[in-house]
């Protein structure tokens, strides 16, 4: 990974966009934004460019609203887009309720055109005050901490009972997080019930039954560039462990020796051997930084307690670089984010204004 960063300093009605090579060395780092403000909104246009396979560059804009509580807690976050995937999933117009009862945090999301509730998650806090285990309904997340920063995490995918999990490791210097690693091991769980197949003539007629072992399983592997593959082993168990696989987007489908039916279990791509997180030790670390900002939407909490600001996020997957404009009050006003693929080279840019308020 590249460690530079060319520094450009420029001051413009008392606001200035920083972008420089990142060392650890303190360098007089600039005041975090004072408490008294906080996030009020913030709106994100999105512009893709995907080179291959070429497509026209698609414009999205979301805009999110925050609310707190008596604590100073996110109590509700409202949501909109205009992205015509989230329009058909019910997605681009929610709200987020938050409500907090001893060491949990629920989270209810609800689709405000049709008023029908869309997802609830639970998040549950250690007793410092950091999210240990996270639930979604197709996903759970395992933190541990050292210190203020990520650990270890433990990430099991559930979209059906086929479960697939795998593990990742954080290191950290200076402060800030380092690395993060994955060793490429996925354990498979199998449930202990299976699908009857298609009983005709029709109506079809879909039933669980119990499981024969042993179990034929097909892995089929995407990785990006390449053309699919798959693999099949027997299985003698509920239990299976692959390896080897970084960035893969996995397939998981069985069945049992009467040839009753598994449903299909899935491990998304992306996931690289190593990820290189680089700071701006320039910049302290304050509400909006690129990192703070997706805990905080998804969790209504910082996970990322890092002494700095990223600056970038680096994989062979694909690489994320991080730009602000920090105003007189030490917040920060404007964030451009580009992720460039690094196998196809297609492009997402995001820029993102904020607002704040005063309490």
């Amino acid at each position: 990974m590249k460690r530079s960063f060319l520094l450009l300093l420029a001051v413009v009605t008392g606001a200035f966009l920083v972008t420089y090579t990142s060392c650890k060395k303190e360098i007089h780092p600039t005041n975090p934004t004072s408490e008294n403000y906080r996030l009020l909104a913030y709106t994100t246009v999105i512009t893709t460019n995907m080179v291959a396979p070429a497509v026209p560059v698609q414009l999205v804009t979301e805009n999110y609203r925050f609310e707190y509580d008596g604590n100073k807690r996110v109590s509700r976050i409202y949501f909109t887009s205009n992205d015509s995937n989230k329009v058909k999933a019910g997605r681009a117009l929610t709200r987020m309720d938050f409500s907090y009862v001893a060491d949990s945090i629920f989270k209810k999301t609800t689709d405000l055109s049709t008023n029908q509730v869309m997802e609830k998650d639970t998040f549950i806090l250690n007793i410092y005050g950091q999210i240990k285990d996270a639930y979604f309904p197709n996903e759970v997340h395992n933190f541990t901490y050292f210190g203020a920063l990520l650990g270890s995490e433990i990430v099991t995918y559930r979209d059906t009972n086929t479960t697939l999990t795998g593990r990742l490791t954080y290191t950290s210097d200076a402060a800030d997080l380092h690395y993060r690693f994955f060793d490429g091991n996925i354990a498979v769980k199998f449930p202990d019930s299976a699908v009857v197949p298609y009983i005709a003539p029709p109506p079809y007629k879909y039933r669980d039954t119990g499981v024969i072992l042993p179990i034929t399983v097909t892995y089929g592997v995407t990785t990006p560039g390449l053309v699919p593959t798959s693999t099949t082993k027997v299985v003698n168990g509920y239990n299976d462990q692959i390896g080897g696989f970084f960035e893969d987007k996995i397939t998981v489908n069985a069945v049992d020796f009467d040839g009753n039916i598994f449903r299909t279990g899935y491990w998304p791509a992306g996931y690289s051997a190593k990820q290189f997180y680089d700071f701006y030790d320039y910049l302290a670390d304050r509400p909006c930084d690129y990192l703070q900002l997706g805990s905080f939407t998804t969790y209504g909490v910082n996970i990322y307690q890092n002494k700095h600001m990223i600056a970038s996020i680096t994989s062979s997957y694909n690489k994320t670089n991080i730009s602000y404009t920090i105003d007189a009050d030490s917040k920060v006003t404007n964030e451009t984010v580009i992720v460039k693929d690094s196998t196809l080279k297609n492009t997402v840019t995001q820029n993102i204004k904020f607002q704040y308020e005063y309490h």
